[in-house]
């Protein structure tokens, strides 16, 4: 009873959610099950013997031993409906095709070769060249029976972990070919989090053993009398030096050889730094976007764009920030866009609509150009 209840379960969630049944709920599951039983069993017993009776050794025993046989069969049964959910003689992934197109296999796997043009994904950091190369041309094995969609979410799953890549912007044909490839690597360091007029320095100074990355801390200098230097926010810690962004004035007046001490305080909410640290780790990143006459956007609401607007500044120098999503887009707005790099890169592609860059981010990468195996940095 609880090998074929979890059986039936575990190969129910399989084929739904396309995950093994969790452990805990394979014990509850068929451990319930027999419980169950055995309660009414018992209780049928007791109203036909007319009373209550207290249970004997060799009943007690019985049902010790039926529990942990029915735990073993528990799990026992969770792995068969598992299989047998993913074998492909059983699986119901058929009846799936109507809903979403299944990639054509030719063999018991689906092979994707790399193009030999990667791009660089405009707004992002560049990969290294020596990562470019080692993926122009290469074959990548998958499990047979994915969607178009689970194709591409695992391709950019695979690149991700085995390559020095932290952006994917992917596009696939409805037979698994690859038709666009771009790349980029997610911005390094504490730079890209800085906020104005503050700089990071490490310091000699042991923080409290409870310290972590992102709490706001004093900084003190060690003298005869405790002097306070200014307050910053913890970054990083090895041993006694620890790496704080305080003010620069604070910064610049930090002696490397001296001893500090570090004193933390309560932890305050930082909207500004989390929303960073937030953006930075996701696949979203913002550009700003720029409207001009000849754009179909033009005329248009907020809601028509395939992203989120933060904010928009007009053409007198004026933000307006969380705007309204039936606020209409107008010529010379520009457009403070979070999205995915794909979505950034069609909005970008449309008439009318051209990315806004300064001057620093256009020297910090490679322009976006196509790169392939005769691609160097001479013949830019």
């Amino acid at each position: 009873m609880a090998g074929g209840t979890t059986a039936i379960a575990a190969f129910a969630y399989r084929i739904r959610v396309r995950h093994a049944l969790p452990e805990g709920v394979t014990l509850i599951l068929g451990l319930g099950v027999v419980a169950l039983y055995l309660n009414t069993r018992t209780l049928f017993a007791q109203f036909v013997q007319g009373g209550a009776a207290s249970p004997t050794v060799g009943e007690a025993t019985l049902n010790v031993l039926v529990f942990a046989i029915a735990a073993l069969a528990s799990y026992g049964g969770n792995t068969l409906g598992d299989r047998l959910a993913r074998s492909d003689r059983l699986s119901l992934s058929w009846l799936q095709r109507d809903l979403s197109p299944i990639v054509r296999a030719a063999g018991r796997h689906i092979s994707v070769t790399l193009p030999a043009e990667i791009r660089d994904i405009e707004g992002y950091d560049p990969v290294e060249a020596a990562t470019k190369e080692s993926l122009v041309g290469r074959t990548l094995d998958f499990p047979r029976g994915l969607t178009v969609a689970e194709l591409r979410t695992q391709l950019q799953a695979r690149l991700k972990e085995k390559f020095d890549v932290g952006y994917v912007d992917l596009e696939l044909s409805a037979a698994g070919e690859i038709q666009y490839l771009g790349v980029a690597r997610r911005p390094a360091g504490i730079g890209p989090t800085l906020p104005p007029n503050a700089a990071a320095v490490a310091v000699r100074a042991d923080p409290p053993f409870s310290a972590t990355a992102g709490d706001i801390v004093q900084l003190w200098a060690v003298e005869d009398t405790p002097r306070k230097l200014g307050t910053g926010e913890l970054r990083a810690r090895v041993g006694s030096i620890a790496t704080i962004t305080t003010d620069r004035a604070v910064a610049t007046a930090i002696d490397p050889e001296a001893e500090y001490r570090l004193l933390t305080l309560e932890a305050d909410s930082r909207p500004d730094r989390e929303f960073a640290a937030m953006l930075r780790r996701a696949d979203e990143t913002m550009r700003l976007l720029s409207i001009t006459d000849s754009s179909p956007l033009v005329g248009q609401s907020v809601a028509a764009i395939d992203g989120t607007v933060l904010g928009i500044r007009t053409a007198g120098e004026s933000v307006e920030t969380i705007p309204n999503r039936s606020r209409v887009i107008q010529a010379g707005d520009e457009l403070f866009v979070i999205g995915r790099p794909e979505i950034l890169r069609k909005l970008d592609g449309t008439d009318g609509v051209h990315a806004v860059e300064t001057e620093s981010a256009t020297e910090s990468r490679s322009g976006g150009r196509p790169w392939s195996a005769g691609h160097s940095e001479k013949s830019e």
